[in-house]
Protein backbone atom coordinates (compact mmCIF):
# COMPACT_ATOMS: atom_id res chain seq x y z
CA UNK A 1 0.00 0.00 0.00
CA UNK A 2 1.56 3.17 -0.94
CA UNK A 3 -0.32 6.67 0.18
CA UNK A 4 1.34 9.38 -1.94
CA UNK A 5 -0.69 12.37 0.01
CA UNK A 6 0.87 15.36 1.83
CA UNK A 7 2.99 15.44 4.82
CA UNK A 8 -0.24 15.59 6.77
CA UNK A 9 -2.39 12.65 5.19
CA UNK A 10 0.82 10.73 5.93
CA UNK A 11 1.15 11.37 9.61
CA UNK A 12 -2.81 11.01 9.67
CA UNK A 13 -2.48 7.30 7.65
CA UNK A 14 0.42 6.39 10.52
CA UNK A 15 -1.50 7.15 13.00
CA UNK A 16 -4.48 5.15 12.50
CA UNK A 17 -2.28 1.94 11.07
CA UNK A 18 -0.63 2.04 14.16
CA UNK A 19 -4.31 2.21 15.83
CA UNK A 20 -5.06 -0.41 13.64
CA UNK A 21 -1.88 -3.40 14.23
CA UNK A 22 -2.37 -2.58 17.86
CA UNK A 23 -5.89 -3.68 17.24
CA UNK A 24 -4.74 -6.61 14.95
CA UNK A 25 -1.91 -7.71 17.48
CA UNK A 26 -4.81 -8.36 20.36
CA UNK A 27 -5.85 -12.29 21.19
CA UNK A 28 -8.60 -11.63 18.66
CA UNK A 29 -7.55 -10.41 15.86
CA UNK A 30 -7.24 -11.60 12.12
CA UNK A 31 -8.13 -9.81 8.99
CA UNK A 32 -11.39 -9.76 7.44
CA UNK A 33 -13.94 -8.38 5.18
CA UNK A 34 -17.26 -7.84 5.69
CA UNK A 35 -18.31 -4.30 7.75
CA UNK A 36 -20.95 -4.52 9.91
CA UNK A 37 -24.25 -2.65 9.71
CA UNK A 38 -25.69 -0.80 12.55
CA UNK A 39 -27.58 -2.24 15.18
CA UNK A 40 -30.40 -1.92 16.55
CA UNK A 41 -31.26 -1.52 19.71
CA UNK A 42 -33.18 -4.08 22.11
CA UNK A 43 -34.51 -3.72 25.55
CA UNK A 44 -34.23 -6.61 28.00
CA UNK A 45 -35.64 -7.10 30.42
CA UNK A 46 -33.44 -5.82 33.70
CA UNK A 47 -35.05 -8.07 35.95
CA UNK A 48 -33.89 -10.93 33.85
CA UNK A 49 -30.38 -10.98 32.78
CA UNK A 50 -29.28 -13.32 30.24
CA UNK A 51 -27.67 -16.34 31.58
CA UNK A 52 -24.20 -17.16 31.19
CA UNK A 53 -23.35 -19.15 27.99
CA UNK A 54 -22.20 -23.12 28.48
CA UNK A 55 -18.96 -22.73 26.54
CA UNK A 56 -17.24 -20.14 24.57
CA UNK A 57 -18.15 -20.05 20.82
CA UNK A 58 -15.47 -19.04 18.13
CA UNK A 59 -15.11 -19.41 14.66
CA UNK A 60 -12.60 -18.57 11.89
CA UNK A 61 -13.82 -18.02 8.43
CA UNK A 62 -11.58 -17.39 5.54
CA UNK A 63 -12.72 -16.62 1.83
CA UNK A 64 -11.37 -15.92 -1.62
CA UNK A 65 -13.20 -13.79 -4.56
CA UNK A 66 -12.15 -13.44 -7.79
CA UNK A 67 -13.71 -11.21 -10.65
CA UNK A 68 -13.63 -10.33 -14.35
CA UNK A 69 -15.24 -6.55 -15.35
CA UNK A 70 -15.47 -4.54 -18.13
CA UNK A 71 -15.25 -1.14 -17.13
CA UNK A 72 -16.27 1.87 -19.42
CA UNK A 73 -14.98 4.66 -17.40
CA UNK A 74 -12.01 3.60 -15.18
CA UNK A 75 -10.86 7.15 -13.75
CA UNK A 76 -14.61 8.46 -13.66
CA UNK A 77 -14.74 11.48 -15.52
CA UNK A 78 -16.33 12.70 -18.49
CA UNK A 79 -14.01 12.14 -21.93
CA UNK A 80 -13.47 9.05 -24.18
CA UNK A 81 -11.15 5.88 -24.32
CA UNK A 82 -11.30 5.30 -20.68
CA UNK A 83 -12.85 1.44 -20.70
CA UNK A 84 -10.41 -1.39 -19.63
CA UNK A 85 -11.02 -4.85 -18.21
CA UNK A 86 -9.79 -5.81 -14.85
CA UNK A 87 -9.26 -8.48 -12.87
CA UNK A 88 -9.94 -8.36 -9.26
CA UNK A 89 -8.78 -10.13 -6.63
CA UNK A 90 -9.66 -10.30 -2.68
CA UNK A 91 -8.90 -12.30 0.09
CA UNK A 92 -10.07 -12.71 3.87
CA UNK A 93 -10.32 -13.67 6.94
CA UNK A 94 -13.30 -12.89 10.01
CA UNK A 95 -12.83 -14.38 13.22
CA UNK A 96 -16.30 -14.32 15.26
CA UNK A 97 -16.36 -14.96 18.94
CA UNK A 98 -18.88 -15.54 21.55
CA UNK A 99 -19.09 -15.71 25.53
CA UNK A 100 -21.52 -14.51 28.73
CA UNK A 101 -19.35 -11.87 28.02
CA UNK A 102 -19.01 -10.74 24.74
CA UNK A 103 -19.76 -11.08 20.90
CA UNK A 104 -16.99 -9.84 18.63
CA UNK A 105 -15.99 -9.95 14.89
CA UNK A 106 -12.83 -8.91 14.18
CA UNK A 107 -11.84 -9.01 10.22
CA UNK A 108 -10.38 -7.37 7.31
CA UNK A 109 -8.87 -8.25 4.04
CA UNK A 110 -6.86 -7.10 0.88
CA UNK A 111 -8.19 -6.51 -2.70
CA UNK A 112 -5.95 -6.33 -5.70
CA UNK A 113 -6.81 -4.91 -8.91
CA UNK A 114 -4.75 -5.73 -12.54
CA UNK A 115 -5.40 -3.19 -15.33
CA UNK A 116 -4.88 -4.58 -19.08
CA UNK A 117 -4.91 -1.06 -20.47
CA UNK A 118 -3.96 1.47 -17.75
CA UNK A 119 -1.63 -0.80 -15.42
CA UNK A 120 -0.23 2.26 -13.79
CA UNK A 121 -3.49 1.92 -12.33
CA UNK A 122 -3.05 -1.30 -10.39
CA UNK A 123 -3.11 -1.04 -6.95
CA UNK A 124 -3.48 -3.08 -3.50
CA UNK A 125 -5.62 -1.85 -0.89
CA UNK A 126 -7.83 -3.11 2.33
CA UNK A 127 -10.28 -3.29 4.88
CA UNK A 128 -10.47 -3.80 8.53
CA UNK A 129 -13.45 -4.21 10.87
CA UNK A 130 -13.48 -4.56 14.74
CA UNK A 131 -16.84 -5.15 16.15
CA UNK A 132 -17.86 -5.80 19.53
CA UNK A 133 -20.96 -5.93 21.39
CA UNK A 134 -20.66 -5.98 25.32
CA UNK A 135 -23.67 -6.22 26.52
CA UNK A 136 -23.31 -9.22 28.30
CA UNK A 137 -20.52 -7.67 30.37
CA UNK A 138 -22.05 -3.96 30.84
CA UNK A 139 -25.13 -5.82 32.40
CA UNK A 140 -22.77 -7.91 34.80
CA UNK A 141 -22.03 -4.96 36.30
CA UNK A 142 -25.21 -2.55 35.95
CA UNK A 143 -28.30 -4.78 35.20
CA UNK A 144 -29.49 -3.59 32.18
CA UNK A 145 -26.69 -1.65 30.45
CA UNK A 146 -25.54 -2.37 27.33
CA UNK A 147 -22.72 -1.38 25.13
CA UNK A 148 -21.55 -1.76 21.73
CA UNK A 149 -18.14 -0.44 19.94
CA UNK A 150 -17.92 -0.86 15.81
CA UNK A 151 -14.25 0.31 14.05
CA UNK A 152 -13.96 0.07 9.99
CA UNK A 153 -11.04 1.60 8.24
CA UNK A 154 -10.81 1.42 4.29
CA UNK A 155 -8.08 2.34 1.76
CA UNK A 156 -8.73 2.56 -1.89
CA UNK A 157 -7.69 4.21 -4.80
CA UNK A 158 -11.13 4.05 -6.11
CA UNK A 159 -14.01 5.10 -3.84
CA UNK A 160 -17.54 4.96 -5.23
CA UNK A 161 -20.51 6.85 -4.88
CA UNK A 162 -22.95 3.49 -3.57
CA UNK A 163 -21.51 0.62 -1.88
CA UNK A 164 -20.34 -2.47 -3.29
CA UNK A 165 -21.01 -1.14 -7.08
CA UNK A 166 -17.49 -3.38 -8.17
CA UNK A 167 -18.55 -6.08 -5.53
CA UNK A 168 -17.18 -7.87 -2.73
CA UNK A 169 -18.31 -5.40 0.09
CA UNK A 170 -14.82 -3.89 -0.32
CA UNK A 171 -15.92 -0.51 -0.31
CA UNK A 172 -18.66 1.36 1.79
CA UNK A 173 -20.64 4.55 1.39
CA UNK A 174 -17.96 7.29 2.50
CA UNK A 175 -19.74 10.62 4.17
CA UNK A 176 -21.75 11.32 1.71
CA UNK A 177 -24.05 8.65 -0.57
CA UNK A 178 -24.06 9.68 -4.00
CA UNK A 179 -20.86 11.53 -4.15
CA UNK A 180 -18.68 10.52 -7.18
CA UNK A 181 -14.58 11.63 -6.54
CA UNK A 182 -12.21 10.86 -9.40
CA UNK A 183 -9.78 8.11 -8.90
CA UNK A 184 -7.63 9.13 -6.00
CA UNK A 185 -6.05 7.24 -2.95
CA UNK A 186 -8.95 7.57 -0.51
CA UNK A 187 -8.56 6.64 3.49
CA UNK A 188 -11.67 6.34 5.48
CA UNK A 189 -12.26 5.47 8.72
CA UNK A 190 -16.20 5.32 10.64
CA UNK A 191 -16.61 4.29 14.23
CA UNK A 192 -19.47 3.89 16.19
CA UNK A 193 -19.77 3.25 20.15
CA UNK A 194 -23.62 2.30 20.88
CA UNK A 195 -24.94 2.07 24.54
CA UNK A 196 -28.21 1.83 26.10
CA UNK A 197 -29.70 1.89 29.55
CA UNK A 198 -32.75 -0.50 30.10
CA UNK A 199 -35.19 1.04 32.80
CA UNK A 200 -38.18 -1.64 32.21
CA UNK A 201 -38.86 -3.91 29.90
CA UNK A 202 -40.41 -1.59 27.48
CA UNK A 203 -38.60 1.67 28.10
CA UNK A 204 -34.95 2.92 28.02
CA UNK A 205 -32.41 5.28 27.46
CA UNK A 206 -29.77 5.10 24.66
CA UNK A 207 -26.97 7.44 23.32
CA UNK A 208 -25.20 6.54 20.23
CA UNK A 209 -22.02 9.19 18.95
CA UNK A 210 -20.47 7.87 15.31
CA UNK A 211 -17.27 9.81 13.94
CA UNK A 212 -16.76 9.43 9.91
CA UNK A 213 -13.40 10.45 8.47
CA UNK A 214 -12.49 10.63 5.37
CA UNK A 215 -8.63 12.06 3.65
CA UNK A 216 -7.24 12.16 0.37
CA UNK A 217 -3.87 11.60 -0.89
CA UNK A 218 -2.85 11.98 -4.90
CA UNK A 219 -5.69 12.58 -7.51
CA UNK A 220 -4.64 9.87 -10.43
CA UNK A 221 -5.19 12.08 -14.25
CA UNK A 222 -6.65 10.46 -17.28
CA UNK A 223 -4.57 11.25 -20.34
CA UNK A 224 -7.50 13.80 -21.73
CA UNK A 225 -6.37 15.60 -18.61
CA UNK A 226 -10.32 15.71 -17.20
CA UNK A 227 -10.03 15.31 -13.09
CA UNK A 228 -12.14 16.97 -10.58
CA UNK A 229 -10.65 19.62 -8.25
CA UNK A 230 -11.10 20.47 -4.72
CA UNK A 231 -11.12 17.44 -2.74
CA UNK A 232 -11.74 18.36 1.28
CA UNK A 233 -10.43 15.74 4.30
CA UNK A 234 -13.38 15.84 6.16
CA UNK A 235 -14.12 14.35 9.89
CA UNK A 236 -18.15 14.33 10.34
CA UNK A 237 -19.23 13.84 14.00
CA UNK A 238 -22.88 12.76 15.18
CA UNK A 239 -24.47 12.12 18.59
CA UNK A 240 -27.75 10.54 19.02
CA UNK A 241 -29.75 10.77 22.26
CA UNK A 242 -32.99 9.96 23.25
CA UNK A 243 -35.81 7.76 24.89
CA UNK A 244 -36.74 3.98 23.43
CA UNK A 245 -40.07 2.94 23.91
CA UNK A 246 -41.49 -0.84 23.59
CA UNK A 247 -45.53 0.14 23.78
CA UNK A 248 -46.12 -3.52 22.60
CA UNK A 249 -43.72 -6.36 21.32
CA UNK A 250 -44.12 -5.14 17.20
CA UNK A 251 -43.61 -1.67 17.90
CA UNK A 252 -40.47 0.60 18.99
CA UNK A 253 -40.52 4.29 19.81
CA UNK A 254 -37.83 6.60 19.73
CA UNK A 255 -37.64 10.30 20.74
CA UNK A 256 -34.32 12.10 20.55
CA UNK A 257 -31.88 14.87 20.71
CA UNK A 258 -29.17 15.25 17.31
CA UNK A 259 -25.96 16.99 17.48
CA UNK A 260 -23.47 17.06 14.27
CA UNK A 261 -20.39 18.66 13.34
CA UNK A 262 -18.68 18.65 9.90
CA UNK A 263 -15.19 20.07 9.61
CA UNK A 264 -13.30 20.60 6.74
CA UNK A 265 -9.39 20.97 5.73
CA UNK A 266 -8.51 23.82 3.37
CA UNK A 267 -11.77 24.97 4.23
CA UNK A 268 -13.08 27.59 0.95
CA UNK A 269 -16.40 28.35 3.32
CA UNK A 270 -14.67 30.86 5.69
CA UNK A 271 -15.92 29.52 9.41
CA UNK A 272 -14.43 25.52 8.80
CA UNK A 273 -16.83 23.69 9.20
CA UNK A 274 -20.79 23.79 10.42
CA UNK A 275 -22.91 22.30 13.67
CA UNK A 276 -26.69 21.29 13.35
CA UNK A 277 -29.05 20.90 16.48
CA UNK A 278 -32.67 18.81 16.28
CA UNK A 279 -34.59 16.23 17.06
CA UNK A 280 -35.91 13.11 15.49
CA UNK A 281 -39.16 10.71 16.27
CA UNK A 282 -39.07 7.58 14.90
CA UNK A 283 -41.69 4.79 15.01
CA UNK A 284 -41.08 0.90 13.72
CA UNK A 285 -43.72 -1.58 13.59
CA UNK A 286 -43.72 -5.46 12.61
CA UNK A 287 -46.07 -5.58 10.53
CA UNK A 288 -46.28 -9.24 10.07
CA UNK A 289 -43.67 -12.17 10.49
CA UNK A 290 -42.49 -10.68 6.53
CA UNK A 291 -43.47 -6.89 6.74
CA UNK A 292 -41.54 -4.31 8.83
CA UNK A 293 -42.14 -0.47 8.19
CA UNK A 294 -40.06 2.50 9.88
CA UNK A 295 -41.06 5.93 9.75
CA UNK A 296 -38.91 8.75 11.04
CA UNK A 297 -39.16 12.73 11.14
CA UNK A 298 -38.11 15.78 12.53
CA UNK A 299 -36.27 18.94 12.23
CA UNK A 300 -32.25 20.06 12.46
CA UNK A 301 -31.18 23.45 12.78
CA UNK A 302 -27.61 24.51 10.60
CA UNK A 303 -25.35 27.00 12.52
CA UNK A 304 -23.49 29.44 12.09
CA UNK A 305 -26.45 30.29 8.98
CA UNK A 306 -29.37 29.06 11.69
CA UNK A 307 -31.32 27.45 8.91
CA UNK A 308 -34.17 25.37 9.53
CA UNK A 309 -34.44 22.09 7.44
CA UNK A 310 -37.16 19.10 8.01
CA UNK A 311 -34.89 15.54 8.19
CA UNK A 312 -36.98 12.11 7.54
CA UNK A 313 -36.53 8.48 6.82
CA UNK A 314 -39.00 5.81 5.94
CA UNK A 315 -38.34 2.21 5.21
CA UNK A 316 -40.30 -0.94 4.09
CA UNK A 317 -38.81 -4.53 4.13
CA UNK A 318 -40.73 -7.62 3.00
CA UNK A 319 -39.33 -11.04 3.38
CA UNK A 320 -40.56 -13.60 2.07
CA UNK A 321 -39.91 -17.81 1.46
CA UNK A 322 -38.84 -17.07 -2.27
CA UNK A 323 -38.76 -13.02 -2.27
CA UNK A 324 -36.96 -10.30 -0.37
CA UNK A 325 -37.86 -6.72 -1.19
CA UNK A 326 -36.02 -3.39 1.38
CA UNK A 327 -36.88 0.09 0.01
CA UNK A 328 -35.75 3.31 1.77
CA UNK A 329 -35.66 7.06 1.81
CA UNK A 330 -33.90 9.45 3.85
CA UNK A 331 -33.56 13.69 4.34
CA UNK A 332 -30.63 14.65 6.43
CA UNK A 333 -28.07 16.96 6.51
CA UNK A 334 -24.28 15.77 5.72
CA UNK A 335 -20.69 17.01 4.99
CA UNK A 336 -19.57 17.49 1.93
CA UNK A 337 -16.13 16.40 0.64
CA UNK A 338 -16.25 17.46 -3.21
CA UNK A 339 -15.95 20.84 -4.54
CA UNK A 340 -17.08 23.11 -2.19
CA UNK A 341 -16.81 22.20 1.65
CA UNK A 342 -20.16 23.53 2.56
CA UNK A 343 -23.13 21.65 4.85
CA UNK A 344 -25.55 19.20 1.98
CA UNK A 345 -28.82 18.57 2.37
CA UNK A 346 -28.95 14.81 1.34
CA UNK A 347 -31.65 12.74 -0.24
CA UNK A 348 -31.59 8.80 -0.85
CA UNK A 349 -33.47 6.14 -1.90
CA UNK A 350 -32.45 2.97 -1.90
CA UNK A 351 -33.87 -0.27 -3.51
CA UNK A 352 -32.69 -3.95 -3.07
CA UNK A 353 -35.21 -6.81 -4.57
CA UNK A 354 -33.97 -10.25 -4.48
CA UNK A 355 -36.12 -13.12 -5.85
CA UNK A 356 -35.21 -17.04 -5.56
CA UNK A 357 -35.68 -18.53 -8.85
CA UNK A 358 -34.45 -22.26 -7.86
CA UNK A 359 -32.51 -23.30 -4.98
CA UNK A 360 -29.25 -22.56 -6.19
CA UNK A 361 -29.85 -19.35 -8.53
CA UNK A 362 -30.94 -15.88 -7.40
CA UNK A 363 -32.09 -12.64 -9.52
CA UNK A 364 -30.88 -9.08 -7.84
CA UNK A 365 -32.00 -6.22 -8.60
CA UNK A 366 -30.24 -2.92 -6.94
CA UNK A 367 -30.67 0.83 -7.91
CA UNK A 368 -29.77 3.75 -5.71
CA UNK A 369 -30.84 7.36 -6.49
CA UNK A 370 -29.58 10.38 -4.71
CA UNK A 371 -30.14 14.23 -4.88
CA UNK A 372 -27.13 15.99 -2.96
CA UNK A 373 -27.49 20.04 -2.56
CA UNK A 374 -25.83 22.86 -0.53
CA UNK A 375 -27.75 24.77 2.09
CA UNK A 376 -28.53 27.11 2.42
CA UNK A 377 -27.42 28.80 -0.35
CA UNK A 378 -28.78 25.65 -2.78
CA UNK A 379 -27.40 27.55 -5.67
CA UNK A 380 -23.88 26.71 -4.96
CA UNK A 381 -23.76 23.18 -5.57
CA UNK A 382 -25.83 20.26 -6.50
CA UNK A 383 -25.09 16.75 -7.58
CA UNK A 384 -27.38 14.34 -8.64
CA UNK A 385 -26.31 10.15 -9.31
CA UNK A 386 -28.11 7.00 -9.51
CA UNK A 387 -27.22 3.66 -10.16
CA UNK A 388 -28.77 0.57 -11.45
CA UNK A 389 -27.37 -3.21 -10.95
CA UNK A 390 -29.14 -6.39 -12.15
CA UNK A 391 -27.49 -9.53 -11.51
CA UNK A 392 -27.54 -13.32 -11.21
CA UNK A 393 -25.90 -15.28 -8.41
CA UNK A 394 -25.80 -19.04 -8.44
CA UNK A 395 -24.64 -21.44 -5.84
CA UNK A 396 -22.40 -24.02 -6.93
CA UNK A 397 -21.71 -26.10 -3.76
CA UNK A 398 -21.65 -24.68 -0.11
CA UNK A 399 -18.71 -22.92 -0.14
CA UNK A 400 -18.60 -21.41 -3.91
CA UNK A 401 -20.75 -19.00 -5.66
CA UNK A 402 -20.87 -17.23 -8.83
CA UNK A 403 -22.56 -14.45 -9.88
CA UNK A 404 -22.49 -12.12 -13.31
CA UNK A 405 -23.93 -8.33 -13.01
CA UNK A 406 -24.20 -5.17 -14.91
CA UNK A 407 -24.27 -1.86 -13.63
CA UNK A 408 -25.13 1.48 -15.34
CA UNK A 409 -23.69 4.97 -13.25
CA UNK A 410 -24.56 8.01 -14.06
CA UNK A 411 -23.32 11.30 -11.95
CA UNK A 412 -23.71 14.62 -12.63
CA UNK A 413 -21.95 17.68 -10.69
CA UNK A 414 -23.21 21.32 -10.71
CA UNK A 415 -21.33 24.69 -9.48
CA UNK A 416 -22.62 28.34 -10.26
CA UNK A 417 -23.90 26.75 -13.79
CA UNK A 418 -20.54 24.99 -14.74
CA UNK A 419 -21.22 21.10 -15.25
CA UNK A 420 -19.41 17.91 -14.73
CA UNK A 421 -21.14 14.69 -15.71
CA UNK A 422 -20.10 11.51 -16.85
CA UNK A 423 -21.74 7.99 -17.13
CA UNK A 424 -19.96 4.35 -16.15
CA UNK A 425 -20.82 1.03 -17.32
CA UNK A 426 -19.47 -2.51 -16.01
CA UNK A 427 -20.30 -6.03 -16.11
CA UNK A 428 -18.95 -7.88 -13.41
CA UNK A 429 -18.30 -11.77 -13.58
CA UNK A 430 -17.35 -13.33 -10.08
CA UNK A 431 -16.51 -16.51 -8.23
CA UNK A 432 -16.42 -16.41 -4.33
CA UNK A 433 -15.87 -18.85 -2.07
CA UNK A 434 -16.09 -19.20 1.80
CA UNK A 435 -15.26 -21.64 3.93
CA UNK A 436 -17.57 -21.51 7.09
Amino acid sequence: MVWRGDGRGRREAGAIGWLFVMLMNSPLAVFGQTATAPATLELPNPAQPQSPSPASAMKLVPSFRIAERYDSNVYFVPGKDLDDYVTTMSPALMLTHKNQWAEARIGGGAIGEVYVKNPELNYVGGNGTVDLNLDGAMNSLIRGLGLRVVDTVIYTPQPQPFASLTGGNQVSQALVPGLQPGRVNTLWNSARVDTSYSLSSFMGVSVTYTDQRIRFGEQLTASSGATQENLFNTSFQNVTSGVVGKPTSSDTLLLAHQYQKGTFSNSNSGDGGFTTQGAIARWSRSLSSELRATIEGGFTVINPHSDLQPVAAASLQWRGQYTTVEISYSRTVVASFLAVSTPLLSQVVDVQLRRSITEPLSLWLTGHYAVNQSVPDRSLVRFESYSVSPSLEYKISQNLTAALSYTHLEFKEDISAQSFDFDREMVLLSVSAEWR
